[in-house]
């Protein structure tokens, strides 16, 4: 909720003249993209590591779990991250 109340701030300050909708928009899917990125540093580190692994198959199965925590952070930011940043928005275009 604060990375989208956060985004939400940023949009309103910074571009007042955009749409409300495009601002939550950009808000709303702060989170989704943030775990995007994550993941994709996380995954470029495990396979910067790949060659001091143990065993054959660890760093794959790594990344296999990996990407399960990426699905649950987009549909749990897209989940938590709508209504906060319509009403983050809302609030925030108010004052």
């Amino acid at each position: 909720m604060a990375v989208t109340s956060a985004a939400a701030w940023l949009a309103t300050s910074r571009w007042p003249h955009r749409t409300r909708r495009w601002q939550a928009t950009f808000a709303a899917l702060s989170v989704p993209l943030l775990s995007v990125v994550l993941f994709a540093i996380a995954v470029l580190t495990a396979l910067a590591d790949a060659p001091g692994a143990g065993e054959r198959g660890t760093v794959g199965m790594v990344i296999f779990s990996m990407v399960f925590f990426l699905l649950y952070a987009v549909v749990a930011g897209l989940a938590i991250g709508i209504p906060t940043a319509v009403i983050s928005v809302r609030m925030l275009r108010r004052s």
